[in-house]
C-alpha cells in the first residue's frame, strides 16, 4: 500500500493538517450542538435549542466536509485508489456536505416558524443518511498510512476511529427512525432533539477520534 507520508512531506502534511482542522471544527461542533439539545430535553426552549442544534450541526459538517474535499484530490491521487475507494469516499465526502447544507437550510426556516415539527424531523432523516454515507470517507481516512513502525498509540487510536466509525453508522439508523417515528406525531420535538443529541454525540466521537489519529500522524512526520 502506497504511504502517506512517503509520497510528498510538503503535500501530505497539508492534508493531514487539513483533515486536523476539519476534525476539530466537528468535534467542537457536535459538543456545541449536544448541549443545545440536551438544554432542550430540559425544556429550556425546547423548539428553539432544537432548530438551533441543527443549525451548529450542519454548519459543523459544512466545515469538515468543505476542509476534506480541499485534501480529496491529493488522497485519490497518492493512495493508488480504485474507482470503487474513489467513490466510496468522494461519496462521503459529498453526502456529509448535502446532509450539513439541508440541516443547515431547515434549521434556519424551523427557526422562523416554518412548520417545525415537520422540518426537524425531515432534518433529523437527512442528518442519519448522512451518517450513515460519511462512514465511508472516514473509513479511508483512517486506511492512511503514515509510513511509522506499528506503535500501540497507532493501533489505538485507529481502533478508536474505527469504532466511531460503527457508532456513527448505528447513530445514523437511530437517527432516521426516531425523525420517521417524529414525522407520523409521535411527541415530535422531544424525538427530535433526542435525534440531534445523538447526532452532536456521533459527530463529536468522531471528530475527536480522527482528529487524534490525524494529530499522532502529523508528529510523526516531524
Amino acid at each position: 500500500m502506497t504511504t502517506l507520508l512517503e509520497t510528498s512531506q510538503t503535500d501530505a502534511r497539508k492534508l493531514v493538517k487539513s483533515t486536523l482542522t476539519g476534525s476539530g471544527i466537528e468535534a467542537v461542533g457536535g459538543a456545541a450542538a449536544a448541549v443545545l439539545a440536551i438544554l432542550g430535553l430540559a425544556h429550556v426552549a425546547p423548539g428553539h435549542m432544537l432548530s438551533i442544534s441543527a443549525i451548529v450541526i450542519g454548519l459543523a459538517l459544512l466545515a469538515q466536509a468543505g476542509v476534506l474535499a480541499n485534501g480529496a484530490s491529493d488522497v485519490v491521487a497518492r493512495e493508488a485508489m480504485g474507482r470503487r475507494d474513489k467513490m466510496e469516499f468522494e461519496g462521503g465526502i459529498g453526502a456529509q456536505a448535502l446532509a450539513g447544507g439541508a440541516a443547515l437550510v431547515l434549521g434556519i426556516l424551523s427557526l422562523i416558524g416554518l412548520n417545525a415539527g415537520v422540518l426537524m424531523s425531515v432534518t433529523a432523516i437527512v442528518l442519519g443518511v448522512g451518517l450513515v454515507l460519511e462512514s465511508g470517507a472516514t473509513a479511508r481516512l483512517n486506511r492512511l498510512d503514515d509510513g511509522a513502525p506499528a506503535s500501540a498509540r497507532g493501533t489505538r487510536t485507529r481502533r478508536a476511529v474505527a469504532g466511531s466509525e460503527g457508532v456513527q453508522m448505528l447513530i445514523g439508523v437511530a437517527a432516521i427512525v426516531l425523525g420517521i417515528l417524529a414525522l407520523i406525531g409521535l411527541d415530535a420535538t422531544t424525538l427530535n432533539l433526542v435525534a440531534m443529541l445523538a447526532v452532536s454525540v456521533s459527530i463529536l466521537l468522531s471528530g475527536a477520534a480522527l482528529g487524534g489519529k490525524m494529530a499522532g500522524m502529523l508528529a510523526m512526520s516531524h
